[in-house]
């Protein structure tokens, strides 16, 4: 099989490794802007079939060359690619799936499903951990369980050892970061689809030492398609971010006071954009985190009944990968090689809950020592 990643940042780098894993994979073809990243990436992953490419992605050019070239792709970049992605794989016939994380972009990569089931490809965006694996483990409960009527996801990515008054280091990027904390979050309430203020319903969440109480509250983006696959046959659905006790209400406090607004405003020296200010500020002060945990825990509810599965996987050494890494990245990589392999025989524009086998998919990530708890 051959693969390509567009995009040799922290996940893409993680998802190159994850393909040139499986024994069936003869190429990976790993592109970006970056010299230095490609090089780097290189380097670290040591195998004579990681082949290099700079590419420009708003060039459709660029993409339909290397797209043309492999089976399948991930696209590990700035979802605003995603929606010409979408139309290069269909123009190539190349299986792609993409870490997502906005849902209009999905909404607009949707719409071309007849187009891509005409080219005989699979499309699946969001597919990093969530949006991602999270809509598949959701699917595994609802196929499992026939009374289940409300489903609470909670996850979250922390370091281990926390520091400062946020107790929080950067796990991937300050601009997707703060577009979970401010846009408007999507959830069922009553068997009804509405939208909630981010940074809201605070509660207290408890996992095994060390972590212990931890709290959890809305953001957005984490469900993507979920409240409408399953709006006929949910009361309730709602995904919440974890954090150590504290941050949710720091980060609402900089919310309400507009420092993530896009809006200018005029200060003494000048125009300025706040959300520009605590990007950079964020960027700076807050580390960029090396020894993490990644965090999930999916309730599924309904009358007398319950049942949960729990999630708790750290980083590995040797190629330094951290959690975030492994939980965002493998997940993609999974799925792009059930695309190349045929496990995925449902051709067009689809979320993984409408075309993911599950039991293959949780099996893949037991491989690769991610182990989700209650599924057995």
């Amino acid at each position: 099989m051959k693969y390509a990643v567009l995009g040799a940042g922290l996940m893409g780098k993680a998802i190159a490794y994850d393909l040139l894993q499986q024994a069936d994979t003869s190429e990976v073809i790993l592109a970006d802007n970056s010299q230095n990243k490609l090089s780097e990436t290189a380097w670290l992953l040591n195998d004579s079939r990681l082949a290099t490419a700079l590419f420009d992605a708003a060039k459709p050019e660029d993409v339909k060359f290397i797209l043309g070239k492999v089976d399948a792709a991930v696209a590990a970049i700035h979802y605003n690619f995603n929606v010409e992605f979408t139309k290069m794989a269909i123009a190539t016939k190349t299986h792609l799936c993409d870490l997502g994380g906005n849902n209009s972009v999905v909404d607009r990569q949707m719409k071309m499903s007849a187009d891509a089931e005409q080219a005989g490809v699979s499309i699946i965006p969001d597919c990093g951990l969530a949006p991602g694996m999270i809509s598949v483990l959701v699917k595994w409960g609802m196929e499992k369980f026939d009374w289940v009527d409300t489903v609470k996801t909670r996850v979250g990515g922390l370091p281990k050892k926390p520091s400062g008054i946020l107790k929080y280091g950067r796990l991937f990027s300050v601009e997707g970061l703060i577009n979970e904390y401010i846009e408007p979050v999507r959830v069922l309430r009553d068997g009804v689809l509405r939208e909630i203020e981010p940074l809201t319903e605070l509660e207290e969440i408890e996992f095994p030492p060390p972590y212990g109480k931890l709290e959890a509250f809305s953001t957005s983006g984490g469900l993507s398609t979920l409240v409408e696959s399953y709006g006929d046959r949910l009361k309730n659905l709602d995904y919440k971010t974890i954090r150590y006790p504290g941050h949710g209400n720091i980060i609402r406090s900089m919310f309400e006071m507009g420092f993530f607004s896009s809006t200018p405003i005029i200060t003494a020296d000048g125009e300025v954009k706040p959300r520009n200010i605590a990007s950079a500020l964020i960027e700076k002060h807050v580390p960029l985190c090396e020894d993490d945990v990644t965090l999930v825990k999916i309730i599924f509810e309904g009358g007398a009944n319950s049942h949960s599965l729990t999630l708790i996987d750290t980083g590995m050494q040797n190629p330094p990968l951290t959690a975030m890494m492994r939980t965002t990245s493998f997940p993609a990589a999974i799925i792009s090689q059930m695309q190349a392999r045929g496990v995925i025989t449902k051709m067009g524009v689809h979320p993984q809950e409408r075309c993911v086998p599950t039991d293959i998919f949780i099996d893949e990530l037991r491989k690769r020592n991610i182990m989700v708890q209650g599924v057995d």
